[in-house]
């Protein structure tokens, strides 16, 4: 198990990938770039812009990431595939993932529960920088899908994108955002026992009805 020891996230001056497609989770975005047997590569942006509240913001915001192998159960007791289906309205089939990358749940299904203990590859706190001031901060656009070129990636429950003056925002800023190279799991994938599926929690899975949608993705396997 992890030490849940801090890691910072480089500098955005590194790695200015942008225009990928964020999972909105409660005030933050999640973007995943790359999903490995052993890793992920992954860009996080916290609270949509405010200029009322630039003023007050701290030099950072932290955020504790934890990935499981499999997902866990809903807190229902149904299993992580129950609710999510396709655009043609069939059920999803983890086995035969989408060409289109288009898998959605359905309105009423229940989040993710908090996993076995043993079943957790990623428990990690990570540092979010504040944005630097610019013309523009960092911006993500809101989709339900991950970023094109990225592994296979969708939200666990139905969540709505934020709304400014009664209209769907399509993009946001973010006051704080980081990328970070490859974070290393604690353990490999066990794809031929767990599958090639983990879930990504901003929130530690909890609590049952918390304001946010748990990330599941597809694990590619590189050997």
């Amino acid at each position: 198990m992890s030490d849940q020891s801090t890691q910072s996230f480089a500098s955005l001056a590194n790695k200015h990938k942008g225009g990928g497609v964020g999972q909105g989770s409660n005030d933050g975005v999640l973007e995943i770039w790359d999903a490995g047997r052993d890793h992920l590569d992954i860009r996080i942006g916290l609270q949509f812009h405010d200029p009322e509240r630039r003023q007050a913001l701290l030099l950072a915001r932290y955020v504790r990431v934890q990935v499981t192998s499999p997902p866990p159960f809903r807190v229902d007791g149904t299993t992580w595939l129950a609710g999510l289906a396709l655009e043609s309205g069939a059920p999803f089939d983890p086995s035969k993932p989408p060409t289109d990358g288009q898998v959605f749940p359905v309105s009423g299904t229940a989040p993710l529960a908090q996993p076995d203990p043993r079943t957790i590859v990623l428990d990690q706190w990570f540092e979010v920088p504040k944005s630097p001031e610019g013309p523009r901060l960092p911006t993500f656009t809101l989709g339900q899908t991950g970023p094109p070129g990225g592994p296979l990636s969708f939200k666990s429950v139905p969540y709505p994108d934020p709304r400014k003056d009664g209209e769907v925002l399509s993009e946001v800023e973010v006051d704080y955002c980081a990328e970070t190279q490859p974070v290393g799991f604690d353990r490999d994938v066990n794809i031929a026992v767990d599958g090639a599926w983990v879930a990504v929690s901003l929130d530690r899975f909890f609590p049952p009805e918390r304001a946010s949608a748990d990330s599941i993705v597809r694990v590619i396997s590189d050997a």
